[in-house]
């Protein structure tokens, strides 16, 4: 469903349902990964302070981990306020598009008694444009803020690879470690699965 002036109320409609629906899904699972990817970094932090300096090169790691998890919640902050501009500008428009249709099909008795009315239709076609526009710029908006959020979890997942390179080298203190980088690989799979779903559904949405 694409922002388009010709789409009827029916299509925009379903284009609104659409998006609302997976994003609502989309930020209840996001923020349970998010909460588990912070708690995983805690525990990585905390494994090395118990250990002292025999495990300082996975403290650089376990900092990092930390680190991610306070980027992936900015990352995620912002795609949060891409997403409002963009349902609300499908309200906007679904109701401009609504009352466009209910006036276009005015019976012609009722037609008699309004002059203005192909003016009226003029200006809200017109402030639909405007919405119309509105919407495109909020989609790209959005766009961004998810590409900027998937580069996030990019870097992250090379943080995940490097504490298993560090693991592999921590002698006795190896399996704990290996176990930590183990669950926080885990966890960011899940949030980067979790975001091109949700690219995608929004993708299919807007094209």
């Amino acid at each position: 469903m694409t922002y388009d002036t010709r789409v009827s109320p029916t299509e925009l409609c379903g284009g609104f349902v659409g998006v609302a629906d997976v994003t609502f899904s989309f930020q209840g699972q996001l923020r349970r990964y998010l909460r588990e990817i912070d708690r995983k970094a805690l525990n990585a932090q905390v494994l090395v302070k118990r250990h002292g300096k025999d495990l300082a090169g996975y403290g650089v790691v376990a900092q990092s981990f930390r680190e991610g998890a306070q980027q992936l919640q900015t990352a995620a902050d912002e795609t949060q306020q891409a997403i409002h501009p963009l349902m609300l500008g499908f309200m906007q428009t679904l109701l401009d598009s609504y009352r466009i249709d209910k006036l276009e099909h005015l019976p012609e008795t009722a037609r008699q008694f309004a002059p203005g009315l192909q003016r009226a239709i003029e200006e809200r076609q017109m402030q639909l444009e405007t919405r119309t526009e509105q919407g495109r710029r909020a989609s790209t908006r959005l766009r961004q803020a998810l590409a900027r959020f998937e580069s996030v979890v990019a870097e992250l997942e090379y943080v995940v690879v490097n504490g298993r390179i560090e693991a592999a080298l921590k002698g006795d203190a190896r399996a704990a470690l290996a176990q930590v980088s183990s669950d926080m690989d885990k966890a960011v799979v899940q949030v980067r699965n979790l975001l091109r779903t949700y690219t995608d559904q929004i993708e299919k949405v807007l094209s």
